[in-house]
């Protein structure tokens, strides 16, 4: 068996699908296979996937005939690995040749980490911005959590994880109405515990070559903090902490609910007006 199992689900990816593919292909960690889960392709991206399942061993090509959503193709291609790490890739993205070298050391130093990440870098046509990890200067837990939860990436759900932590964390997707911030709620259970830890080498290079629409109006923006600040709170509730931490903690989760999810007096103004223009005559 792998030490890493890589799950890559795709659609229509031609356009890139085998830049991601040399990607992984070039890593200098090579104790991985990758699971590509072919969304019922219509543009030549299964082509692709099958010659590299062919000439490399390491990779293996399942297409499906009928097109489900995306988040089911992405929950299904982690269900169908086994390795005791696994990380999901974009077919759109790429990494640093270090990078899943970066991560595996990162988890083999700390047994009881979750999680680890990398710096990204995103590209937007010709725009890239790096997101460095956050500088944690102390190792008081609250302030550590506080740090980690307010310098969080959504990528980082891209990261490293380990299996039993990432079983865990898709389970509390169960009760999420939401495509919205779902990247972040998978990775809080991993963050309240303490339990991300960081690789400064080997980059995820996260490329955006297609949006997707996740955006919501202002009205379901709120039911989103809602559900998401339920969970979290009940993810918190199973932890044990002492009277500062939990006020810490709970301090800095709201901050994370603004950043992240949705600003709460902001959007509760856009959802006032929303509801306004909707009841006039005229709107």
């Amino acid at each position: 068996m792998a030490r890493v199992s890589i799950g890559l689900p795709t659609y229509n990816g031609v356009e890139f699908i085998a830049e991601c593919l040399d990607s992984l292909r070039s890593q200098t960690f090579e104790d991985f296979e990758v699971l590509i889960c072919d969304n019922g392709s219509t543009d030549g991206t299964s082509d692709i996937c099958a010659d590299v399942a062919r000439a490399d061993a390491r990779f293996r090509h399942v297409r499906y005939p009928d097109t489900v959503s995306a988040m089911e193709n992405f929950f299904r291609v982690e269900a169908m690995t086994d390795a005791p790490y696994f990380c999901w890739r974009a077919d759109d993205d790429l990494a640093d040749r270090n990078h899943l070298a970066g991560l595996v050391g990162a988890l083999d130093e700390a047994p009881d980490a979750a999680l680890a990440v990398a710096p990204v870098l995103r590209i937007i046509d010709s725009t890239e911005r790096l997101f460095e990890l956050p500088a944690l200067s102390t190792d008081e837990r609250a302030q550590r959590i506080h740090d980690v939860l307010l310098g969080c990436h959504p990528s980082w759900v891209y990261g490293l994880w380990r299996r039993d932590a990432v079983g865990l964390a898709l389970k509390r997707l169960a009760n999420y109405d939401f495509a919205w911030a779902a990247d972040h709620l998978m990775m809080l259970p991993a963050i309240f515990d303490n339990a991300v830890v960081m690789s400064p080498d080997g980059r995820f290079i996260q490329r955006i070559k297609r949006q997707a629409n996740y955006h919501l109006p202002p009205d379901k923006l709120l039911a989103a903090r809602k559900q998401y600040k339920q969970i979290a709170l009940e993810i918190i509730a199973e932890r044990e902490w002492s009277a500062p931490e939990l006020t810490k903690v709970k301090r800095a989760l709201d901050l994370h609910l603004d950043r992240r999810v949705a600003p709460l007096f902001k959007t509760y103004k856009r959802a006032f007006k929303q509801k306004l223009r909707s009841a006039l005559p005229f709107g």
